[in-house]
């Protein structure tokens, strides 16, 4: 099994855990990080909404507290009818571990749809520059 098709299974499987009882709309995520580990999470509702975690959020909590710093890859499987794409809080979350080469793939439960670089999804990020560092 490749590495992608390994990172999707892993998000897919996250999904199955998500905690969605207000939207029904479970999400799964998992990262690939530059060291190769996998790391996964899921959304989790709370009935305050605004409350709530994104499945690509614990993904990268997860990451980070196993000790990674830098994603080579994610990817972010829903149903539906129509793709998702990480919500803008994510995109930056997704990029603040990134670098030009890291890739987002879009997924539904049928497999991995549609790829991006982190830069195509989000051109004109928020960085260390704009704090002056």
């Amino acid at each position: 099994m490749s590495a992608l098709s390994e990172l999707y299974e892993q998000a897919l499987k996250a999904r199955t855990r998500a905690y969605a009882p207000y939207s029904g709309f479970a999400v799964g995520a998992a990262v690939l990080s530059s060291s190769g580990r996998i790391y996964a999470g899921c959304n989790v509702e709370n009935v305050s909404y605004p409350c709530g975690t994104c499945a690509e959020a614990g993904a990268i909590s997860a990451m980070h507290a196993g000790g990674d710093r830098l994603i080579k890859d994610i990817v972010v499987v829903a149903g539906g009818s129509k793709l998702i794409s990480p919500c803008g809080a994510c995109l930056q979350r997704i990029f603040e571990f990134a670098d030009k080469k890291t890739k987002v793939h879009l997924a539904d439960l049928e497999g991995i749809k549609k790829t991006y670089t982190i830069a195509e999804l989000l051109p004109v990020a928020f960085s260390e520059e704009e704090l002056g560092k």
